[in-house]
Formats: structure tokens, C-alpha cells, sequence
């Protein structure tokens, strides 16, 4: 025992924080994640099976993105486009990436989806269903983009019927007793 922790007491420290990152970087994150799982399927595309993680799906006429699992649009209630190739997907990805370092309303939708989110937790920990159902009745939305600062996810085709779908509140589960006795 004393050899382990000889070994490792230098290499200790203090776990971080819950939450430590900015939403920004959290987002950006999320988006380099997305970058991964992108090149991940150009090197396999018969055998990626990572569908469920993406925020890319194969739709008629070529890649359905959306911008995040949250309810957040990037601007103008853009939140899902459809583009024709895989490498549009990565301009869209790339160009959200900047679009979240730069655009204060986008920063804003990041921060009041994250205070969402947290009060969905908080509210599922506690047994609230009442602030859960306020929570969610409240989708982050951003201010209009500024042309400037993301030029190339104005020019992708918005798919209206998709963006009217993502806004509809999610479906819940019944209770067990009720799914039971139903």
C-alpha cells in the first residue's frame, strides 16, 4: 500500500467542479464531438452505427442537421437545416462553432438552455413535476444571427416542416401506476 501511494500522492488533485466550463466551451465541446463522430462515419459509412449520438442524419437529398439535442437555434428560429454532402455538414458544424464564440445572442440561448436543463434536473431530483412542466414550456431562443457572423449557415436550405417539429414539446411517460392500471 505504501508503494501506491508513494506512487501517485505527487499526481493528486482537486476533482473539478460540476458545471466548471462556460456554455460556450461546453458547446464548443460538444461540437468537436460531433466533428469526431463525422469523421467517423466518412472513414465507415456502411458501418457506422453511432446514429443515436449525432446531430447529423442521413433524409432524402442528403445530411438532416440539427444544431443540438437542447431546444437552441442558432438565430431566426433556425435550428435544423438539410444540406447535400458530408463536407456541408462540417462547414455547418465549423461555422456554429464560431457562430457560439461570437454571437451574444446565441451565448444567451446557451446559458438560459443550460438554466433550463438545470432546473429539469432539479425539479425531476425533488419530484416537482410542476416546475418540470414550466421548465420545459420555455425554449432558449437567440436573437437573430448577425450575417457577418456566420454567412455559410444562412446559405444551407431551412427545412420549416423539421424546425415546427423541434419546437413540440417532447412527449413524457406515464407513471408505472398509470401505465398499469391503463
Amino acid at each position: 500500500m505504501a508503494n501506491f501511494l508513494e506512487k501517485w500522492s505527487s499526481k493528486k488533485a482537486e476533482k473539478p467542479k460540476a458545471g466548471a466550463r462556460n456554455v460556450v466551451d461546453t458547446f464548443r465541446a460538444r461540437v468537436a464531438e460531433q466533428k469526431a463522430y463525422l469523421e467517423e462515419y466518412e472513414k465507415d459509412v456502411a458501418g457506422f452505427k453511432k446514429w443515436r449520438s449525432t446531430w447529423f442524419q442521413r433524409v432524402p437529398g442528403g445530411f438532416g442537421v440539427t444544431v443540438g439535442r437542447d431546444s437552441v437555434n442558432a438565430g431566426a428560429g433556425l435550428s435544423y437545416i438539410v444540406v447535400e454532402s458530408v463536407k456541408e455538414v462540417a462547414e455547418f458544424l465549423e461555422d456554429l462553432a464560431f457562430h457560439a464564440e461570437k454571437d451574444a445572442g446565441f451565448q444567451q440561448a446557451l446559458e438560459q438552455n443550460r438554466r433550463r436543463r438545470v432546473a429539469l434536473l432539479k425539479a425531476a431530483k425533488s419530484g416537482d413535476d410542476t416546475a418540470a412542466s414550466k421548465a420545459k414550456a420555455k425554449p432558449a431562443a437567440a436573437k437573430p444571427a448577425a450575417s457577418k457572423s456566420s454567412p455559410k449557415v444562412t446559405k444551407a436550405k431551412a427545412a420549416p416542416a423539421a424546425i415546427a417539429e423541434a419546437e413540440k414539446p417532447k412527449r413524457g411517460r406515464k407513471p408505472k401506476a398509470e401505465a398499469a392500471a391503463g
